[in-house]
Parts: structure tokens; sequence; C-alpha cells
């Protein structure tokens, strides 16, 4: 029996005192423009969910398709880059579009866009904007988001075909067969997306390029944080609104290849979730993970629930697992008949779940290792894991498990970034998860990071490339680049490697000695302050902060008030840190 075997809830109990005072003091951070919440993650379905005859596409802010790759980049809209000569990478066109660039599918010489008019964010973070000029450069004529179709025929020329906005934020899209489903939350009178009203689902035929089609349109009660689909199903998964500690998910049926769709049951589970890899369906079965602050003993239940989702529009739960009390729940992956799940006070402890038997799920093993994961990736017997190590100091790791024995998973090999003691290396794969390029066929891995070089006094962004063996993992090189490594991949045999601003292809044939092959700027700095993008002008843009808050009186502008709320936030930051550890 696992729940109640850790022990020390009174930490527990000062942890939750201090989180609505750290929320607060955060919150006050984030409007200064001196620290952000993470951007919750996105990521692709259940592998075992993509086998079926109604092709499953996620979007992306970046799409290859027959040398070319299409961005759907932040600030200038769609942008088309020539890749079929690596040594050479052209920039052939684009259009500009309103808005905040999110993610874009591209599909028969058409390219659908998605937009936000939610311009506060720079790559996840808050930027700092002259306030005229924001007003000027970046306010759409639109409010919420939109999905603007473009024709990509002519890539030098691309033109608009049509335009869908929506009644709110788009939260989560896919494109199964000839349709793409977008989620998202209806919008309220206090704007961007903030108390709102209902979630919605929509439906966009996209057979023919010469007549996209809104197909149909459904709302219902509840929030949309992600979505989990299947050829047949969309799981829109949110917070209940009208019951705390709850999550509420809505059965929406789009088993209708033209793109009727029909909300079937909702149903609500106790705790919470964080992203669409807490839940799946497999074979008839719904299962999701959950963390539950108990507050009648002032803890935390961490569980999982598996539910018979054969009729749906009666949705029965089969089986409630309790994994462990008193833990923070970090990261969950399925993968068909097993699933895993990390949790975190001191140790990382990597849950191996049995879920042969639905009405009869099993933990079937536990490895505890220091830190936590915020991501895992399934690789048959192997498993790995992005997250951090908290040993000495606090910075980005990758690890490689061995769960072919599932009653005991074994800790392979372990890499960690930044120097010992440090707290200035961090890495966007650890908050996206599509950051993160595990390609088991070629052996590697390509992890983005960020490091503060204390004697240039800057921030260097770089992508580390991991050599993935049988038995471990063996760094070998770094690539520096220019701007936040948001995303990177195999082209032939050349990587490439993308931030906003910049585009790069790289020869690794000798994998410890990367050389650079061609640079692409996208937008350059002189373009980001013009547009009023202050913070967003050098190699620490992203992270809403830099280094000389540190040493003076001013952050940004907003003055010692601003340094204050740093300040005391790193201390609410502390205090939970310490909190955490078992007595």
């Amino acid at each position: 029996m696992h729940v109640g075997k850790r022990v020390g809830s009174w930490t527990l109990q000062v942890e939750r005192l201090a989180r609505p005072f750290l929320v607060l003091l955060m919150a006050v951070a984030w409007l200064s423009g001196c620290a952000a919440p993470p951007m919750p993650p996105n990521g692709d379905d259940n592998s075992s969910d993509m086998a079926v005859a109604r092709e499953i596409e996620e979007a992306d802010i970046v799409k290859l398709e027959d040398g070319y790759f299409y961005l759907a980049n932040t600030f200038t809209g769609l942008r088309i880059i020539d890749a079929r000569d690596m040594h050479e990478l052209v920039m052939v066109g684009g259009l500009p579009l309103g808005g905040r660039g999110v993610e874009l599918f591209v599909r028969d010489d058409v390219a659908f866009v998605f937009t936000a008019a939610d311009f506060l964010r720079c790559a996840g973070e808050p930027v700092g904007f002259d306030v005229q000029q924001f007003a000027d450069a970046f306010v759409p004529e639109y409010e919420g988001s939109r999905l603007w179709v473009v024709d990509v025929s002519d890539k030098s020329a691309p033109s608009l075909v049509t335009q869908f906005d929506f009644d709110g934020f788009v939260t989560a899209t896919r494109r199964v067969g000839d349709v793409i489903y977008v989620a998202g939350n209806r919008q309220s009178d206090l704007g961007y997306g903030f108390g709102e009203t209902g979630a919605f689902v929509e439906s966009i035929n996209v057979a023919d390029p010469e007549n996209i089609t809104l197909v149909d349109t459904e709302t219902f009660a509840g929030v949309s944080l992600d979505i989990h689909v299947t050829a047949e199903a969309m799981y829109v998964v949110g917070d209940d609104l009208s019951l705390s500690e709850t999550t509420l998910v809505t059965y929406v049926d789009i088993s209708d290849s033209a793109g009727e769709i029909e909300p079937r049951d909702q149903f609500r589970v106790p705790g919470k979730v964080e992203n669409r890899f807490f839940v799946d369906e497999h074979e008839g079965t719904f299962r999701i993970v959950t963390e539950e602050w108990v507050s009648s003993v002032w803890t935390t239940v961490v569980a999982l629930y598996v539910y018979d989702v054969a009729d749906p529009d009666d949705v029965k739960r089969l089986a409630r697992l309790p994994l462990v009390s008193d833990e923070s729940l970090r990261a969950v992956r399925f993968d068909g008949a097993r699933g895993y799940a990390v949790t975190f006070r001191v140790v990382d402890p990597l849950f191996v779940l049995d879920l042969s038997a639905p009405a009869d799920p099993q933990i079937s093993g536990e490895l505890e290792v220091p830190g936590y994961s915020t991501h895992l990736v399934p690789l048959d017997d192997r498993l790995v894991g992005v997250g951090f190590d908290d040993t000495s100091g606090f910075r980005p790791a990758v690890a490689l498990y061995d769960v072919s024995d599932p009653f005991n998973p074994r800790q392979l090999s372990r890499i960690i970034l930044g120097e010992r003691g440090s707290f200035s290396t961090s890495s966007e794969a650890t908050v996206d998860e599509k950051a993160l390029k595990v390609i088991e066929e070629a052996g590697l891995i390509l992890l983005p990071f960020s490091t503060f070089d204390s004697v240039l006094a800057e921030w260097i962004d770089a992508l580390l490339l991991i050599e993935l063996q049988a038995d471990g993992l063996r760094e070998r090189s770094a690539i520096e680049h220019r701007g936040l490594v948001r995303r990177a991949g195999l082209l032939d045999t050349r990587v490439w490697v993308l931030s906003d601003v910049a585009v790069q292809s790289v020869d690794i044939d000798d994998l410890d000695r990367p050389v650079s092959l061609s640079t692409l700027n996208i937008m350059d700095e002189q373009e980001l302050l013009d547009a009023g993008l202050r913070d967003c002008a050098d190699s620490a843009r992203f992270r809403g902060t830099d280094i000389s808050p540190f040493f003076g009186w001013d952050c940004f502008g907003c003055g010692p008030f601003c340094m204050l709320t740093v300040l005391l936030t790193f201390a609410g930051l502390s205090v939970m840190r310490l909190v955490r550890h078992r007595p």
C-alpha cells in the first residue's frame, strides 16, 4: 500500500499555507514584467491512438514539407524557408498576420496558421512593450484566436484564402483525417481569456482546398485546458469551475469523417491535471492520473482513475488506484497497457503502472532518483525522462531508464546541465515537451538549453547533442544558436535549430565537432526594438529577466517595487523548497 507510505504531512501544510502568498507575489511579479508562470506544455497523442484509419496530426510552430520550413512565427506571421540546400538557407516568402503566431498545419499546398490576439508574451514569457508602439504594431483587429488559411503553392508569394475567428482563445488543435478540430474557452468581458464562460469545440473540413468550411460548433460547461484525441473521440479536459479540486472531462464524438461533432457524457474526476499526457484512452478505457488536495487532512493524494467509455453517453468508473500521498504530481505518460507517473518531494519516485486489467490496475514497480521529470518518452523497454536535478543547485537533466522489468525499473544514465551548485541553467524542454527531440533510429537526443556565462556576463543559448545508446546516454557537444532554442531536428543527416529569431543548419558528421553550415535571421534585434519589444532584444529576451535586476534597482524600468517583488518571490520559492524536505 503506497498511500500514507511517505510521512511528514506537516511540511505540506506549511507549503499549502505558503502557496497563496507565493502565487500573489508571482502574479505581481508577472504583471511587473519580472517573472512569468510557465506556459502549459503541449505534445503528441499516445502512439497507440495514431495507428488508425483517420490520420491524427498535431500542429506545431514549424512544419517541414518537401525541403521547406513553414513557420508560425511569434512576431512576423507565416514565414517560408527553403532548406533544400542546407549549406544556404533562404527565406523565400511569407505573409504578415495580425497577432501572435501560435502554430500551424500544412496540407496540399495550404497552410493553416493559428494566431492569438494576446501579444503579452514573447515565447511564453512576459515582455515589456513600448505602449504606443505596441498599440500601433501588434493589436490586431480581432479578439481571441484566428485561423488563417493561406495558399502556399507559390512559396514566394503566399496568399490569403480565408480566415476563421473564434469566440475566445484556442487551447488545442488536431487534424483528424480531413477535419481540423479546435478546442478553446469562450471569451469573457474580462478579456485575454481570464474568467472564461465555457468551453467550445469547432470542426473545419479541409478536404477540398477550394472549399474549406466550418462544419460544426458545440459549447458546454467547463474549461478547456487540453485535449486527448482518437479517431472517434475528443476528450476535453479542464477544471470544474463549480467544484474545486476536480477535473471535468467531456467526451466529444468526432467519429463523423466529414466533421459533425456531438458532446456525449461529461464526468468529474477528483483532483487536477497539468496537460494531456495525464490522460489517455486505450481499448475502450479512459485513464487519468490526478493530484488532489484533501483539505480535511491537509495533504495531497495522487491517484489513477480508470473509466469504461464503451457507452459514450454513460461513462462509468472502473477503478481507482492511489499511488502516493503528500507528494506533487509532475509527469505522466501512458504506453498501451502500461503507465508511468512521476511525483516529487525530495526525490523523484517513478511509478510503473500495470494497466492490463482495467478494472484492477496495479503498481508494478517504483524507482527513486534525485529531482523529478516533467516529461517522459517511452521507447519500448526504455524510458527517457527530462526534468530537473536538485542534488547540487537546480539544473535541467535528462535520464534513461530500463523498464524491461516493470517490477524493477533501473536508471541507466543521467546527464545534468550546468555547473554544480548553479541555478542559472534552464531548458525549454522542461516546459514544452516539443522542444525535446528523441530520434531513436539515429541514436540521438536533441536538448535545448540556456545558461548564464558569468565571464561574458550574458546568456548563452544552445542545443546539446546527446548520443542515445542501448545502455546509456553520452553527452557529445553543444551547438550555440541565436535566440532561445524552441525546436530542433534532423533533415537528412544535418541538424536544424530554430528560435523565434533565427534558424540554423549544422553538420554533425562528427558529433564532437559540429560545424555550422548556414544561419538565417528571421528577425533582427533592431526590428524587435523598433516594434517596442524591448525585453526581446538580446539573448535573455525570452526570460522576462536579465542579470541587471540582481545588481541594481532597475527591473525593465519598474523601479524598486519590482526588485522587492523579485526578492520576495525567490524567498517564497526557497521556503517551498525547504518545506519539501522529508523529516
